[in-house]
């Protein structure tokens, strides 16, 4: 059924080639300028930068702002390097393109043919999951599973491996749930394939011959560059904190690899998006075939009928395909969007191949403000000369962050004056969980601690408003104002041990411990 859905999309996109759009105004660029600027303003964010492209050359390649909050930073130019987030799924498509050109796997390949190391829970989908399956977010598991291991720091290889213990939240390949983990498991695919690391392959099979030079994969790397934008954390008074370029914490975004690790520039996007519009190629360099890249742009699970009113602007289905693209189903064109979300910084890219045109925004506030997404819809909007309002982005970009991050439970928040209601020494003891390994809570200062992940974080219990057996764990390392929290709660049943339930973080499921000792 998904194949038909991919096939009848194919056929729609290749329709969609012989239109053309509706008499563009010669205004339209200045009109999308003058809304990116006011947007900017209005989020406070200190730089941002934009490429366009049309067919196979850069219309307009621009940064504003500055580097940092500080004032006396340096202008953001077109080569400024920014942190793209969740954007950095795409270039692990592009890569698992190449190999397949290389006829070093096929895309219905198992994936333990190639990465051994992967297991699902459920052995029948462990034997039937494909190489495809790592890309379209359609694993059945929960989504954002194992968010708590990329937060606490936890190896690649221990969240691959974490993958085997999450229980199936819907059946294999019937529902779209946005996921990290597999991308991890991508980037250690291509790792498992070709002998190099997932950065160092992404440098030869893309980054180089599409001559991104200034796109880095490790914080080490940007650590040795100029002209790089940090991100800026928006603390509780509104206030932007620039994260230093030393704090402990950017080795997250490093760790995630392909799910959100790429660092990049205006210019060097501008390339990427010359070789999506260009059917792979630059130039006349070809670097992915043809009909990959036709595989990487077709839908391959159905996200949602995006709008249940037809009369809305943005009314129509939207799938994701493996080429780690929202595929929207628009008129007069369909669109390929995918945004970014990473600490302190944002992104986000649209291309319409049938027009031959697309934009790619990054800034350095957190992505969460939706100002890179909403200058991206506003672009397709002003292009087409579709009669849409500032108002409707904005409404456009805040549904889309409401479905991709549904709601969640009310949030814990810290209880001042509150006590537990148990002793202390009720809650201590070492918890153990079989993706996460042992938790230990303990007492000291007449504060309830825990000790987690393989960096061995210590942060204090506070009681949480709500009662009961609730509290927060405040990890360490962040500024006053943007405390960063994982919900935790003890359960007493009447028989058998103490259970510790963390989470959710980021809309993901609770992780379970068992208390095993004291």
């Amino acid at each position: 059924m998904l194949r038909h859905l991919a096939l009848v999309c194919c056929f729609l996109f290749a329709l969609a080639v012989v239109f053309h759009p509706a008499a563009v105004r010669a205004d339209w660029l200045q009109d999308l300028e003058d809304d990116a600027v006011a947007w900017m303003a209005e989020q406070g964010s200190p730089g941002m930068a934009i490429a366009i492209v049309k067919n196979d050359a850069a219309i307009y390649l621009k940064g504003f702002g500055r580097l940092s909050v500080d004032s006396s930073s340096p202008a953001v130019d077109a080569d400024t390097v920014f942190l793209i987030g969740s954007t950095s799924k795409a270039f692990c498509s592009a890569q698992i393109a190449v190999l397949a050109d290389q006829h070093k796997l096929a895309w219905n390949d198992p994936v333990r043919k190639h990465l051994s190391s992967f297991r699902m829970s459920d052995p029948w989908v462990d034997a039937q999951f494909q190489v495809e399956d790592l890309l379209c977010h359609r694993s059945g598991l929960h989504m954002f599973s194992l968010t708590m291991m990329e937060v606490l720091e936890y190896s690649t290889t221990a969240r691959l491996r974490g993958i085997r213990f999450q229980p199936p939240f819907s059946s294999f390949r019937s529902a779209f749930a946005y996921q990290n983990c597999m991308y991890i498991a991508a980037a250690k695919l291509v790792e498992a394939v070709t002998g190099q690391s997932w950065g160092d392959n992404l440098t030869a099979s893309i980054f180089t011959p599409l001559g991104m030079t200034r796109s880095v994969t490790t914080q080490a790397a940007v650590n040795q560059m100029k002209n790089v934008a940090p991100g800026h954390l928006r603390l509780d008074n509104g206030s932007l904190w620039p994260i230093p370029r030393n704090w402990f914490w950017n080795s997250t975004q490093t760790k995630s690899l392909a799910a959100g690790g790429v660092r990049t520039t205006a210019h060097d996007l501008g390339q990427w998006l010359r070789f999506h519009l260009s059917q792979g190629k630059l130039g006349t360099q070809r670097i992915v075939s043809e009909a990959n890249m036709r595989y990487l742009h077709a839908p391959m699970v159905l996200e949602a009928p995006w709008e249940h009113n037809p009369g809305s602007p943005y009314w129509g289905p939207v799938a994701y395909c493996a080429g780690a693209w929202q595929y929207w189903g628009l008129s007069p064109q369909p669109f390929l969007f995918h945004d970014g979300g990473a600490m302190g910084s944002g992104s986000a890219i649209g291309f319409a191949p049938g027009a031959g045109i697309g934009i790619a925004v990054i800034s350095n506030v957190e992505a969460g403000d939706g100002l890179a997404a909403r200058i991206v819809w506003r672009f397709y909007d002003l292009y087409f000369g579709r009669d849409v309002s500032k108002a409707q982005v904005e409404q456009q970009v805040l549904k889309m962050r409401q479905r991709s991050r549904p709601a969640p439970a009310p949030a814990l928040r810290l209880a001042a004056d509150r006590a537990p209601d148990l002793p202390l020494e009720s809650y201590c003891g070492v918890y153990h969980n079989p993706a996460y390994g042992d938790f230990v809570v303990s007492q000291a200062d007449r504060k309830l601690w825990i000790t987690m992940g393989p960096q061995q974080f210590r942060a204090e219990l506070a009681p949480a408003a709500s009662g009961g057996n609730a509290f927060l764990a405040y990890l360490p390392g962040y500024p006053a104002g943007y405390e960063f929290t994982i919900p935790m709660t003890f359960e007493f049943p009447a028989s058998g041990p103490v259970k510790l339930f963390t989470g959710p973080i980021m809309h993901d499921p609770q992780e379970e411990f068992t208390r095993t000792g004291n």
